[in-house]
């Protein structure tokens, strides 16, 4: 419990820090306008995702659904609140498959930014690798429900956020993430992170469970260029890929440790990107515990992963954006092949565009 209250601790000092640089940049211009604009933001996210395969690190299934979600709230200088709903419909059943209300605070005044409450993963700078945070996630929990800070320049990102996932009660265990990511470089070279601590803690009464600890670390260096060669853009990365994993029935540690690699190539409106992990394979206890301690691609329970993903934008407006997208996976056992299509309509609604980048 020590070693969750410090994390907990280290984020709320970070949000202090932030709250201070906040309110000094504020006082300093507070002859700023102050117009206050009523701002909305749509979006319809569709998706098709068959993973009819056969491994056995993997569920073979096909996704399909759509999300819909609607905000709207008020904006005066830097900040903006913001109330909505998000729901997910998927096709196949009856009635809504989830609902969720989006309420939230934002702050940016163009270097740091902020939020609070329940708001949408797409204000995320960026999403994590797909070690961190499986596809599906992406399509069943667009919302994240905490705090997000984040800093910006012109050398690069820094951004952490706490999110809130499950709340202890008699039949369910506490569970909440603490994550950070950043990445600083010059001329197209750079360094970053990518970090995930998630608590798993146990129902009340907890019936004889105990406390799962879980720590991902994936320190990496990387490069990546525009318009070089016939390329449109070109990057690599490479990493350490590092877990600490302790499930305090038996206080043993578990550290799986491997490779992480990434390279992406771009040319008009063809995508391709290459994906390989070799280590120790991930995901300690995941025949106990599953996707819900796990978050990450169950692909990565296998000490030799190779993902190519081959994508081509058939829609690539200011609005409507649709690509296709066909996806092997390779394990030390064989090959699969799932394909995915998205759809997203975004009506650009000109003052949101400052808001969610």
């Amino acid at each position: 419990m020590r070693y969750n209250v410090t994390a907990i601790l280290c984020f709320i000092c970070l949000l202090n820090i932030n709250a201070q640089e906040i309110a000094k940049v504020y006082t300093q211009e507070s002859v700023k306008d102050e117009k206050i604009n009523i701002v909305l933001d749509i979006e319809n996210y569709n998706f098709f995702d068959n993973r009819e395969v056969h491994s056995p690190y993997q569920i073979s299934q096909t996704l399909f659904g759509s999300q819909l979600g609607a905000d709207i709230g008020v904006q005066f200088g830097d900040n903006t609140v913001m109330a909505g709903a998000m729901v997910i419909k998927d096709f196949g059943t009856s009635g809504l498959f989830k609902n969720d209300f989006t309420f939230y605070y934002l702050y940016d005044n163009g270097r740091f930014s902020g939020a609070f409450g329940s708001f949408p993963r797409k204000i995320l700078h960026r999403e994590l690798p797909d070690i961190f945070v499986y596809d599906s996630l992406r399509y069943y929990s667009p919302v994240l429900h905490g705090a997000l800070i984040k800093y910006e320049c012109e050398y690069g990102y820094v951004e952490a956020y706490c999110n809130w996932i499950n709340k202890q009660s008699g039949t369910q265990r506490e569970i909440f993430e603490i994550v950070s990511d950043g990445r600083f470089g010059h001329n197209g070279y750079y360094g970053g992170w990518n970090v995930q601590l998630l608590h798993f803690s146990v129902p009340r009464p907890s019936n004889g469970l105990k406390v799962y600890d879980k720590l991902m670390i994936n320190p990496n260096i990387g490069i990546e260029r525009k318009k070089t060669g016939w390329l449109d853009e070109f990057s690599i990365e490479a990493g350490l890929m590092l877990s600490l994993n302790r499930d305090r029935n038996d206080m043993v540690w578990k550290t799986p440790v491997g490779f992480l690699g990434d390279v992406r190539l771009c040319k008009w409106r063809i995508e391709l990107r290459n994906r390989l992990y070799v280590g120790t394979p991930q995901f300690s206890d995941y025949e106990l515990y599953g996707s819900q301690l796990h978050r990450g691609d169950p692909y990565y329970r296998s000490s030799f992963y190779n993902r190519t993903d081959v994508s081509f934008n058939l829609l690539k407006k200011r609005i409507v954006k649709c690509y296709v997208n066909a996806s092997f996976h390779y394990t030390e056992q064989k090959l699969d092949c799932s394909q995915q299509v998205i759809l997203r309509i975004c009506p650009d609604l000109g003052i949101l565009k400052r808001i969610f980048k």
